[in-house]
């Protein structure tokens, strides 16, 4: 009879290898969702010149 055992470091990587990739999915969820929104916003506050001339242009 052939018996196959899991060792502790098995589970132990197994189980680390979800949370990790549990926690990588959580990241490009947002990024996904929250980026195009995020350049938006910025580019609406992106600051403009107040005057479309230069002074230092003499």
């Amino acid at each position: 009879m052939n018996k196959k055992y899991f060792s502790f470091f098995g589970i132990l990587l197994a189980t680390t290898n979800i949370k990790i990739h549990s926690y990588f999915s959580r990241i490009t969820s947002l990024i996904s969702t929250n980026l195009p929104k995020i350049t938006k916003l910025l580019l609406s506050k992106a600051l403009k010149p107040v005057k479309q001339y230069s002074t230092n242009n003499l």
